[in-house]
């Protein structure tokens, strides 16, 4: 039993029980992942306020659906008569077997004048149908594949595409990348710890330690997921395998070379594991607590991504009580076996690098720390944070999907790339707008829309197929009635003219009759009179036609007026229906822009926009409405908003928690603020490598805007590792011996090779992202391994120089500096 207990047999069958149980209770991830992986901004914000309005009013085919866009192609030349029928046919097919397919609405490209102009490029050679399609049919990988072939068309090209299968697809392909990920770090890090330890044995310990960590804390993370609402995201699980694997096998060297180095100094198993478990240990614990504190207060952000970090933090949490429980059993059970056949055990060799490094800056702190900062501020400041908030970018253009959004922003205007998510404009009043009045003032808006900067085309309910229709405008109306009033001049100048002769002849006829002169003066006088009236109203005609003539040619004849008639008629209530909300008290407006409505210049037109629309509402009757702009460039920009205020907010939070920490392991208070300063400048420099090289080689001229956060967190939680390293080993050497300066270079000298060989290690493993293929996941790993390389140099500069700048005035109770030299060497 005694033996039992020293081995730590008890904590071996309590991770195996744990481990099974975490395996059996674990969800289906890429279904999880699928399902989870959407951004959620706040209900306040103006994009969500727009699709609830969008939902509220519109959505009675788009409640509890996927928007799907399935996209007919015929490559650079116009379609057929032929290819056209066969592109109509397959909508026909899918909207008569829609039960099949789980459809709920379809609108195709012929189904009105304003499809027809929205939905069929100007050069005749693609043709789109949208398509809700319900939730409750299926995955939408399932869904992807069923119309997929359901689509098929013979002569022309078929892709099924749209904002959720894009992100779908995106989803897949973290997972993916996901694997690869996995496969190089389990390779690299067993090579590498092959080579610290020359055992095989070590290297399978630490990744099956790391491993059984992994797997427990993803089965608890996933599980609050599917169960509690856990913040999650596509990046939680990458970033799960890359920082345990990580700071996993990282921490194991620090606790391997401590127990290799005891067994060296005649220790037996036993003695050797609890030094090791205690020393090392502590480290340890230091380290992964400032980790679990910069992670855990992710979960005061308030941006859905940012927070789905927080699993880190219950992975983090997991690997330490692992570490601490689980390697104990290894160490004690196997002794020096554990690092078979490797017989010297003399512990980590020291670094002539660290050691040289530290005593140069301890000799010239001032001029140590210039230089240092000297070189990471510039390079630092020298970036711009242009972001590329295109998630679509993230996709590869090999992806169907992809192909098929490829395919519109080539034969649509860039502003029609997302077919699904337009740009619109939504007007809520609290009385009905099918009347003469408030439709005149969204055709004011419409009209000042189509004027502005960036905007292309725009439909209302008085514009429905983008453009203005003539016969609803004072203007034309005013044409028709002044033609009508020519006509009618022309036909009293002629009753004019008949009246005359008719006189003349009547006069003749009289006189030849032997009429009295009174008579013949009384005939002439009504003759005269009939005249003067005819006369009369061909002025009053002229001058009325002079006047609408005038009132023509004015801008007072641009407005829109809709008499009662065409108020009711079949044709504008198809209008009404389409662009007014069920019970007329909601208009929409939608814009296509004449950019990409995910690049920057569209973000920035949306505040132009919502402002134009208020501005121009101003002292109407619709002063009161509220106006808001929805659809793919209104959630970028939000997102925009939302990420940079939360980035900004959440690592001051960081910070001050990692501060905290620092606090407490080196008992400073100057000392957190030196190591943090070092963090930050670290990660502005690489920040700006990283847009360097992936410009130069990447073709990318903006980084994806999930870098700078994803790429902040992992270097900060991480860096500050080696750091702690680095003040622990100078704490535990003794300060009744040796100056601070001088334990400060011991201990840089003895633990330089340690933190090389782990920043080696955690570059590797991040590196293993770049194969993935996702554009955020590669610029983090390239972030992260030059932040890496700047810590590696620059932490042996900085931290010595500060502490010998905190303790300048030697100690009284050491005089002999021959002998301390000695002692250093």
């Amino acid at each position: 039993m005694k033996k039992l207990v020293h081995n730590h047999v008890f904590a071996l069958i309590a991770w195996i029980v744990i481990t099974v149980v975490a395996i059996v209770a674990l969800p289906n991830v890429n279904q999880l992942t699928r399902e989870h992986s959407a951004i959620n901004l706040p209900k306040s914000d103006q994009s969500q306020v727009a699709s609830a309005l969008q939902n509220d009013h519109w959505g009675h085919h788009q409640n509890n659906t996927y928007q799907v866009v399935t996209l007919f192609n015929n490559g650079d030349r116009a379609m057929t008569k032929k290819d056209k029928q066969n592109v109509q046919k397959t909508i026909d097919h899918l909207e008569k077997h829609s039960g099949k397919y789980g459809i709920k609405a379809v609108t195709g490209p012929n189904d009105n004048a304003a499809t027809r102009k929205q939905l069929i490029s100007k050069d005749k050679t693609t043709e789109i149908a949208q398509l809700n399609v319900s939730k409750d049919h299926g995955t939408l990988r399932y869904i992807n594949r069923q119309l997929s072939s359901a689509a098929k068309t013979n002569g022309v090209k078929t892709y099924i595409t749209g904002a959720d299968i894009l992100n779908d697809d995106f989803s897949g392909a973290v997972q993916e990348g996901i694997k690869k990920t996995e496969t190089i770090s389990v390779i690299f890090i067993f090579v590498v710890l092959l080579l610290v330890f020359r055992s095989p044995i070590t290297p399978l310990i630490s990744l099956l330690n790391v491993g059984i960590a992994f797997i427990t804390s993803f089965s608890i993370v996933t599980n609050l997921v599917k169960h509690a609402n856990f913040p999650f995201s596509n990046f939680t699980q990458v970033f799960m395998v890359i920082v345990l694997f990580g700071i996993g096998t990282d921490y194991n060297i620090l606790m391997y070379n401590r127990f290799k180095e005891n067994l060296g100094q005649g220790m037996d198993k036993w003695e050797a594991a609890r030094e090791a478990q205690h020393n090392a240990g502590r480290t340890i614990l230091y380290s992964g607590s400032s980790i679990l504190i910069g992670f855990t207060s992710l979960a005061l952000a308030k941006f859905s991504v940012y927070q789905s970090a927080v699993g880190v933090a219950v992975g983090v949490a997991v690997l330490l009580v692992l570490l601490l429980t689980l390697n104990p059993f290894f160490m004690a059970t196997l002794g020096k076996k554990m690092f078979w056949p490797d017989k010297k055990f003399t512990g980590e060799s020291t670094s002539k690098l660290w050691n040289k490094m530290a005593q140069s800056s301890v000799l010239h702190p001032i001029i140590t720390l210039v230089v240092v900062f000297a070189i990471l501020l510039p390079v630092g400041l020298s970036y711009h944070n242009h972001l590329n908030y295109d998630d679509a970018d993230e996709i590869s253009n090999t992806v169907p999907s992809k192909k098929g959004l490829l395919v519109v922003e080539d034969h649509f205007s860039k502003g029609t790339a997302e077919p699904t998510e337009p740009t619109t404009v939504y007007i809520k009043s609290k009385h009905r707008l099918d009347n003469e009045q408030d439709l005149m003032l969204i055709d004011r808006v419409t009209n000042q829309l189509n004027k502005s900067n960036g905007v292309k085309t725009v439909a209302s309910v008085t514009q429905p197929a983008g453009s203005k229709v003539d016969e609803l405008y004072v203007n034309n109306q005013l044409k028709q009635i002044t033609g009508q009033l020519g006509t009618a001049q022309s036909s009293i100048s002629q009753l004019s003219s008949g009246m005359q002769s008719q006189a003349s002849a009547a006069a003749a006829q009289a006189a030849m009759s032997g009429a009295s002169p009174a008579q013949l003066q009384a005939q002439q006088q009504s003759g005269m009179q009939m005249m003067q009236g005819v006369s009369r109203m061909s002025d009053g005609l002229s001058q009325g036609g002079d006047y609408l003539t005038g009132l023509q040619n004015s801008t007072a004849a641009k407005d829109f007026y809709i008499p009662n008639n065409q108020l009711h008629n079949r044709e504008f209530q198809a209008a009404i229906d389409n662009y007014l909300s069920a019970d007329k008290k909601t208009a929409k407006i939608t814009i296509v822009l004449d950019s990409n409505p995910s690049g920057t210049r569209a973000t920035r037109e949306i505040p132009q926009i919502t402002n134009l629309v208020r501005y121009s509402l101003k002292g109407t009757a619709l002063r009161h409405a509220t106006v808001v702009v929805g659809g793919q460039s209104s959630k970028i920009t939000d997102t925009k908003s939302v990420a940079g205020g939360d980035f900004m907010r959440t690592a001051a939070i960081m910070v001050i928690g990692i501060s905290l920490a620092l606090i407490l392991i080196t008992r400073s208070l100057l000392q957190p603020v030196y190591i943090l300063g070092t963090l930050v400048s670290a990660y502005m420099a690489a920040l700006s490598l990283t847009h360097l090289m992936t410009r130069a080689f990447l073709g990318r001229p903006m980084l994806t805007w999930n870098t700078p956060f994803f790429s902040f967190i992992t270097l900060l939680a991480l860096g500050v590792d080696y750091s702690i390293f680095l003040v622990m080993r100078y704490r535990n050497i003794d300060q009744t011996k040796y100056l601070p300066t001088e334990r400060i270079v011991r201990a840089a000298k003895e633990i330089g090779t340690v933190v090389i060989s782990a920043a080696i290690i955690l570059s590797g493993t991040f590196a293993a992202l770049i194969p993935s293929g996702i554009p955020t996941l590669i610029e983090v790993a390239m972030t992260v391994i030059c932040g890496l390389i700047i810590l590696v140099i620059v932490i042996p500069l900085v931290v010595p120089s500060t502490i010998h700048l905190t303790y300048p005035i030697k100690s009284s109770f050491r005089d002999d500096e021959g002998n301390r030299k000695k002692q250093l060497d």
